[in-house]
């Protein structure tokens, strides 16, 4: 959500023909507030759009920004607690980051046009940024599509062969996990400094499907919504299934849910990481549509209902054909526990524990673990060479 709105104004800014700054986390250590891509839009005006460090560090980058934008030059800054300055600026997470910064003018930023016809298209891609290196090259950057290649972005660089089909590599493994990072390449001996690409990856937003169209998928299809899931509602009630009804939902579909899953399958609309959340209640619609789920395997699969419900609903699955070793994927009850009542609160439930799932993580209380908080620290703790 947060990075669309930041792509939205940059747009904005360029059809106004305003010069604006982008600041970007392109690489982490420790316990640092964002991750990776995480970027912040800066003004002439100074006004800010996003956030690199969630407040801590918004000040300076505001302040690195005026002087990019007057110089016209991008420049990488380094944040972190080790610094002298670490808690004056106050990043006083235990962490670091260093965060690019460069100017994007009306009519010289093609790449960024590139970018939004792949994102128009609905194409998985990478906006591929050298960020650190020699200077000239510095603040090049060429969107990069699935199964394309990088090499536009290497001429003249001296990039050595080898690590210019590791970046290559590198990229496609990014646009493949759908995970931003950022890399370091050698380039040849004794003639150019190493490169550092930030692999900045753009994918179609990840769906999420729930099945029957009730009070509690308003509320779900809302909070879905807002943290970025592209909300499709199937119902065969047309009575139930309204945009009056559920105005969240990006889709709202009257047909049998097993039916419609399964066309979606087949088409190839849904990738391995969509959510499924069957909320109906009713046996004739709940099991069908879950036993095409966990056939096809979904990165999360609940299903609404009591513990005698969810008992009942395993035994139907069995009956069926499915193992206790099958059914396992299910979630049902579905959601963490927090004594959840009304909609709203079941909602987050039920978006807590798909954001758990998502990351692996438990869905304890912080103050129980002793586990770093954010997972990805170690992956983004500096430049990976290749």
């Amino acid at each position: 959500m947060e990075m669309r709105e930041v792509m939205e104004a940059l747009e904005k800014s360029l059809l106004g023909d305003q010069h604006v700054a982008l600041a970007t986390v392109v690489r982490t250590e420790g316990s640092a507030p964002r991750a990776v891509g995480t970027s912040m839009l800066v003004t002439e005006d100074g006004s800010p759009v996003g956030s690199v460090s969630g407040g801590c560090i918004e000040a300076s980058v505001i302040e690195a920004a005026a002087g990019v934008l007057a110089s016209g030059v991008p420049e990488l800054y380094r944040f972190g607690i080790s610094d002298d300055d670490g808690f004056g600026i106050g990043l006083t997470c235990g962490g670091s980051v260093e965060i690019f910064i460069q100017k994007y003018a009306p009519g010289s930023c093609a790449q960024f046009a590139s970018l939004q016809r792949a994102l128009n298209e609905n194409l998985p891609c990478a906006m591929v940024t050298i960020f650190d290196g020699v200077p000239g090259l510095v603040g090049r950057s060429e969107v990069v599509l699935q199964t394309a290649d990088v090499e536009e972005l290497f001429e003249g660089t001296a990039l050595a062969p080898d690590a210019a089909r590791a970046a290559g590599v590198a990229v496609q493994e990014a646009i493949a996990s759908g995970s931003t990072t950022s890399v370091t390449l050698l380039a040849d001996t004794g003639t150019e400094k190493p490169l550092s690409l930030l692999i900045d990856v753009y994918r179609p937003a990840r769906r999420l499907l729930i099945f029957g169209a009730i009070d509690f998928s308003a509320s779900l299809a809302q909070l879905g919504a807002f943290l970025g899931f592209h909300v499709t509602v199937c119902d065969a009630r047309s009575v139930f299934a309204t945009a009056e009804r559920i105005p969240a939902a990006h889709e709202i579909v009257v047909d049998q849910p097993a039916r419609y899953l399964q066309e979606e399958i087949a088409l190839g609309r849904l990738a391995p990481d969509a959510a499924i959340c069957v909320l109906t209640h009713d046996a004739k619609f709940d099991v069908p549509v879950l036993d095409v789920a966990l056939r096809h395997g979904f990165a999360y699969i609940g299903a609404m209902g009591s513990r005698r419900t969810a008992s009942d609903r395993r035994e139907r699955l069995i009956g069926l054909g499915h193992t206790d070793r099958s059914v396992g994927p299910l979630r049902s009850p579905i959601g963490l526990g927090l004594s959840a009542s009304t909609p709203a609160e079941t909602a987050v439930s039920i978006m807590a524990e798909i954001i758990a799932a998502r990351n692996q993580s438990s869905g304890l209380p912080l103050a129980h673990t002793s586990e770093p908080i954010h997972r990805d620290a170690l992956e983004h703790a500096g430049p990976k060479p290749h």
